[in-house]
């Protein structure tokens, strides 16, 4: 098994991903908004 094949790897990967974007999205915009 390979860590870049194994869906539970990619998955995680993923979410830290997505969730750094939505941190920094939220950081520069969020505040603004609301």
């Amino acid at each position: 098994m390979c860590s870049n094949c194994h869906p539970f790897y990619t998955g995680k990967q993923r979410i830290l991903d997505t969730g750094g974007r939505v941190a920094r999205f939220e950081a520069r915009y969020g505040k603004r908004n609301k």
